[in-house]
């Protein structure tokens, strides 16, 4: 009996520590965006390190629209700056009116997650986007790299926003130097 006990409170505990982290979300986003103006090329300034982007350089997405369906080509260079291309094919629907969340679709649609568009620069320059926990902030801009200041003063920004910012890493002297001239993939 003791054990089904112990089983039953452990089994308690799981789940309540999995809805807290399922509750975590991503800062409310500043405002609506313009869907058409999220269109093009996106360099990644500065981001969250994670498993899928390891040994990947001069990192960026374009984005092209397919009616309501926005087909994403997210692309990196294995090993440097200007080492092998590798590319992702991505599908995504906004989610809101305001489309500042869209269920993106890997691998044919077997693998679904929830990015967040949380702040941009209203002439588009700069867009701050995450997954729907929050967990993973990138900062992307259409300019292959950014100074060093607006960069900081973006940090902080994200900072503000309520990211966790200490483990960011900057990408934006490497996006430059392999990109800059590059075109689209064709996808």
């Amino acid at each position: 009996m003791s054990r089904l006990i112990s089983a039953a409170v452990l089994a308690c505990g799981l789940l309540a520590s999995g809805a807290v982290w399922a509750a975590a979300s991503a800062p409310a986003p500043a405002g609506a965006v313009e869907p058409d103006r999220l269109m093009g090329r996106w360099y990644e300034i500065l981001r969250q390190p994670n498993k899928l982007q390891k040994n990947c350089y001069a990192a960026y997405q374009v984005w092209s629209r397919q009616g309501d369906v926005y087909a994403i080509q997210q692309v990196c260079h294995r090993d440097s700056p200007a080492g092998q291309v590798a590319a992702v094919g991505v599908l995504a629907r906004a989610l809101n009116a305001e489309h500042t969340l869209f269920d993106a679709s890997f691998l044919g649609g077997l693998v679904h997650r929830i990015y967040a568009v949380t702040d941009h620069a209203s002439d588009y320059s700069w867009v701050i986007s995450t997954t729907a926990d929050g967990r993973f902030p990138k900062l992307l801009s259409r300019a292959p790299g950014m100074p060093a200041a607006e960069q900081e003063a973006l940090k902080q920004r994200m900072a503000r926003l309520g990211f966790d910012v200490s483990h960011l890493e900057s990408c934006g002297e490497s996006v430059g130097s392999a990109q800059a001239a590059a075109p689209a993939p064709a996808g």
